[in-house]
């Protein structure tokens, strides 16, 4: 089943007017704006939609996360190749699940931890960045010229890179709908922490985690822009704005990126990442033990010491995060 990537995110917000400045301040383009809620386009054309959260039209709320309120994304849709893998899709799940299809032709079902999916033929377009040119220790990329990341500038993302939701069940069980009914790979095992996976379509390290908890429900989307500058740039853009920080800018130790969490008041939280591994049905998955194995620690390094070992998601210290738990 060759699933290319996310192509769509639908939010119930409790707050739509809030929920739509902080897609505003991240970078994301404004398509329309109304009572309906919002609808945003990232630069690879895929697409981002915030609905009110007593919306009619939305999937049923999938949460439980006592910190959240009932703000969250009720449905995430993949992008896939062709019609042809489309209709693969309907009819291998279709065999125990309903799967509704819509009047654009996309598949709506639930995943076996009950979250909402989708799957539509992409229409995104294949976006790639320079690399800026970079120096180093008698290795000169760039000469006579000032690093593009010492001039100031608003950033937006290029696209979705993954999806996490917290799965506290049997994880491994979880998994199979994804690796066994729909192509994906897993290429990093957390044991009780989780498992990474990528969608066939995809050589980033994971498209979608299954993260182990003792919480349910959507917990975040995560944001690919060109470099280390580019999420800097970012995290002091929404920060500006008066967004809350989770933790970041950090290194993580699995998938390598450069990373920071900022609470979305339309649900959960929004990652900036940048360079991640690049992994293809050559890479050994690895096998973690958090909390016991010294290779996992999560992030390799912090550079806001206060910020201790807590990892992604874990609410500490945030109450003052805009949207939460405001109704």
């Amino acid at each position: 089943m060759n699933i290319v990537g996310i192509e769509r995110i639908y939010y119930g917000a409790a707050n739509v007017a809030l929920a739509t400045r902080f897609h505003k301040d991240y970078g994301l383009e404004l398509l329309e704006e109304g009572a309906h809620g919002a609808d945003f386009r990232l630069l690879n054309q895929t697409t981002v939609h915030i609905r009110r959260a007593e919306d009619g039209g939305l999937p049923a709320v999938t949460l439980d996360w006592p910190e959240m309120n009932d703000s969250t994304a009720r449905e995430v849709v993949w992008g896939v190749d062709t019609a042809e893998t489309l209709a693969q899709i309907g009819a291998e799940i279709g065999r125990d699940r309903e799967v509704r299809a819509d009047n654009e032709g996309v598949l709506h079902t639930v995943d076996d931890n009950g979250y909402h999916i989708g799957f539509m033929v992409t229409r995104r377009t294949r976006q790639s960045t320079p690399f800026p040119d970079t120096n180093s220790v008698l290795n000169f990329g760039r000469r006579n010229r000032v690093a593009e990341g010492t001039i100031r500038k608003t950033v937006s993302p290029y696209r979705m890179g993954h999806v996490v939701y917290w799965s506290p069940g049997d994880i491994p069980s979880l998994a199979k709908f994804y690796t066994e009914r729909l192509g994906f790979k897993i290429t990093d095992d957390m044991t009780k922490g989780g498992l990474f996976m990528r969608c066939a379509g995809s050589w980033d390290h994971h498209s979608l985690l299954l993260n182990g908890g003792k919480h349910r429900g959507f917990q975040h989307v995560a944001y690919e822009f060109r470099d280390f500058d580019d999420v800097m740039f970012l995290g002091t853009q929404v920060e500006k704005g008066g967004w809350k920080t989770n933790v970041g800018p950090l290194r993580h130790n699995v998938s390598s990126t450069f990373s920071w969490y900022i609470w979305n008041p339309a649900g959960g939280l929004a990652e900036a990442y940048s360079d991640m591994d690049c992994v293809d049905d050559n890479w050994t998955a690895r096998k973690f033990r958090p909390g016991e194995d010294p290779s996992f620690y999560g992030s390799a390094w912090k550079a806001r010491p206060e910020q201790g070992d807590t990892p992604p998601a874990m609410w500490k210290n945030d109450v003052t995060a805009p949207g939460f738990p405001e109704k």
